[in-house]
Parts: C-alpha cells; sequence; structure tokens
C-alpha cells in the first residue's frame, strides 16, 4: 500500500459518523475507525444518506459495545488506512487483505472472513478466453492494459504478476467507478477488482461480467492497528472469536450480516 500520512485520511475524509451513544454523566473511551466507503457489501453509504453501513461497520458497532468505547467512524481514501493509524485507540476495518508488505506496518488480529477472490470485469463483447472453471484466462492479460483502485490488493496482484502475464500497460485510480469507465472507454483494458465489487458493479452495468482469474488464491480480511498494539488486537480478536461461532443452521454472524447488506447493495 502507498504510504499517506494521517492528515491525509482527515482531509480525504467526507463522512464522520458516531454510532455509538454518550453516557449522560461520564464520558467513554473513543475508538476509531478508518474506513472506505466504497466497498459494498462491507462499507458503503445508505441510499439517499450520508450514514455509512456494511458489514464492517457492524464488526466496528460490535467492538465498541463490548468494550463499552465511544465508535467514530471516518471514511476516508482506502490506500491512506494502513498509514494512517498511528493512534493507541484506532482501527482499520476496511476489508482490509492480509499482505506481507502490509503486515510489516500494521498489527493485523484474526482473520473474520477468507473467501475475498480477485476478479477481471470486462466488457462482454470483449469475449474473452474462460477457463473449463469459468475463470478468466492469464493468457487474456497479455499485450493488454489493466486498471484497479489504487493502493488495494488488486495493485499488489498486478505487481507480483505483470511480467508473467505479459501486461502492457496498468493504470490505477482512486475510486473503482473511474476505472470502471477506463475500461470500458479503452480497448483491450481490463479492470482487476474484489469479486464482491465486481458483482455490484456488473449489476448496474449490463454490458459488462466478470470471472475470477484463474490461478489467483482466495484472501482473507482482517482488523488492522497501529503497529506493536497488540492490547488492541487482542480486544479485537475475542470480538471476532465470538462473531465467528455458528448457530445450529451452521451460520456466524458474519455470514448472517455479509446476506443482509449483499441484498441492501444490489
Amino acid at each position: 500500500m502507498k504510504l499517506k500520512t494521517l492528515a491525509a485520511i482527515a482531509l480525504a475524509a467526507t463522512t464522520v459518523t458516531s454510532v455509538a451513544s454518550f453516557a449522560s454523566c461520564s464520558e467513554k473511551n473513543k475508538l476509531i475507525v478508518y474506513t472506505e466507503a466504497g466497498f459494498a457489501p462491507w462499507e458503503f453509504t445508505k441510499e439517499g444518506s450520508t450514514e455509512i453501513i456494511g458489514v464492517d461497520v457492524e464488526i466496528a458497532k460490535y467492538i465498541a459495545n463490548k468494550y463499552d468505547y465511544e465508535l467514530e467512524i471516518i471514511n476516508g481514501s482506502f490506500d491512506s488506512i494502513v498509514a494512517g493509524i498511528s493512534e493507541d485507540n484506532a482501527l482499520g476495518i476496511a476489508g482490509i487483505s492480509w499482505k506481507a508488505e502490509r503486515a510489516e506496518k500494521v498489527e493485523y488480529s484474526d482473520f473474520y472472513y477468507g473467501g475475498a477472490f480477485q476478479s477481471v470485469v470486462y466488457l462482454k463483447s470483449s469475449n474473452p478466453t474462460l477457463t473449463e472453471d469459468n475463470d478468466f484466462a492469464v493468457s487474456n492479460f497479455e499485450g493488454a492494459k489493466v486498471v484497479y483502485q489504487t493502493g488495494t490488493t488488486s495493485q499488489m496482484t498486478i505487481d507480483e504478476n505483470k511480467t508473467e502475464w505479459k501486461i502492457a500497460a496498468q493504470a490505477d485510480f482512486k475510486e473503482v467507478v473511474a476505472a470502471l469507465q477506463e475500461m470500458k472507454d479503452t480497448a483491450n483494458t481490463y479492470l482487476i477488482v474484489d469479486s464482491q465489487v465486481a458483482a455490484q458493479l456488473v449489476a448496474s452495468n449490463n454490458d459488462c461480467a466478470y470471472s475470477t482469474i484463474e490461478g489467483v488464491d482466495a484472501e482473507s480480511y482482517g482488523v488492522v492497528a497501529k503497529k506493536g498494539n497488540t492490547e488492541l488486537i487482542a480486544k479485537v480478536n475475542e470480538a471476532i472469536k465470538e462473531l465467528l461461532v455458528k448457530d445450529d443452521d451452521g451460520k456466524n454472524q458474519i455470514d448472517k450480516w455479509l446476506a443482509q447488506y449483499e441484498a441492501m447493495a444490489e
């Protein structure tokens, strides 16, 4: 992830939402959560409102309620989150996939989700080659341009594989919708993005389709804190452990929130 200062997050922040009530006679300890509300169903803005909702917001609320924190959610740019966490009372909760490069800069919690895949969004008219498993064949990348959102694991995936895949050009965008438009406007261009975001983009763009990428493994999401802040991460891990307990139907609370917010994001 490209590093930026905490000030960059504050300047980029478009919404600051308090989602926990104040005690009438005493002030609670504050928990700051950095996110980016453009990653449905994990975090996005409620239609017709500036309220941030989603699975990660529910996780943040759960942690705050469990430890009696006043919760403040700051909506900024994704590529600033890891770099910007300098406070002892701050977390990043934004569908942050584990990467060794990131783990050098922040403390990671236990994983709360492990089924995130990188996918390619493409114009149906481009008719790319798919494998027998309906994955996007990496041979399609040869001589092509790829676009992606800055600072995401999509960018890391490209950087790790661009030579082997023989990618001819690449371009990053602050917003994934801008990357999508570039893909649609430019010949022989593909958008690489997390599969759940890909599904949302394709749902509102009938001329597009998406497929997971041949040979690229699933990613796992964790909560992050300032490097060395093992005390706060230990609290997060306790909350995650509770959220991952399965009920009689074999579903945990993350599964239930995921189904709820996927329906809202459609």
